[in-house]
């Protein structure tokens, strides 16, 4: 649509200024764009979240990199990373109303090494570890050390060969992220 704008009318002027006769100036016509017209580049990405419509990557459905849907990252829904739906994906569930917490089936006692025994180091290692959906542990990370070198490993070696019911999530086993305290006392 193409709108021409009337000329303004001249003004008489009261200084003593030349004035430029404005009628001689040329006419202005501009394309007039609907603003819902839905068609504008996005290049990178967006600053303040996705916009509805807008797919930067190779994905589809209005989402930032490969996936599908409105979440940023290779996962599928609204989420961001590699899961599926609306959560932060790719890594373990937390223990919480949707998921259960994995239960201790076997569990294996860490032992005091002879150099902590000589320095009488007490007190707590914890660990956190991924449990999987075999009751497996992996990835056993500590979070809060006693003993670096020394009972640290100790823990981690225990926790290492502890056998768990995995937890669940809709009653199918899911891989779930717990933390674990291992105390060391002198009795």
């Amino acid at each position: 649509m193409r709108v021409r704008k009337a000329a303004p009318a001249t003004v008489p002027s009261t200084s003593a200024a030349p004035v430029q006769d404005v009628s001689t100036l040329p006419t202005l016509v501009l394309d007039a764009k609907p603003l819902a017209s839905g068609t504008f580049d996005q290049i990178g990405l967006p600053s303040g979240g996705v916009t509805a419509g807008t797919s930067t990557g190779p994905g589809s459905g209005g989402g930032v990199g490969t996936g599908n849907g409105t979440g940023i990252g290779p996962g599928n829904g609204p989420g961001l990373g590699p899961g599926l739906g609306g959560g932060t994906g790719g890594g373990p569930y937390r223990p919480s109303g949707a998921a259960s917490a994995p239960r201790i089936v076997t569990q294996v006692k860490p032992t005091y090494t002879n150099d902590a025994l000589l320095r009488k180091l007490q007190g707590t290692v914890v660990v956190e570890v991924i449990v999987t959906g075999e009751g497996l542990p992996s990835e056993i990370r500590v979070v809060r050390s006693l003993d670096p070198g020394g009972l640290d490993e100790q823990a981690t070696a225990a926790v290492s060969q502890w056998r768990f019911e995995p937890g669940r999530l809709a009653g199918t086993p899911v891989n779930v992220l717990v933390t674990v305290m291992l105390d060391f006392h002198i009795r």
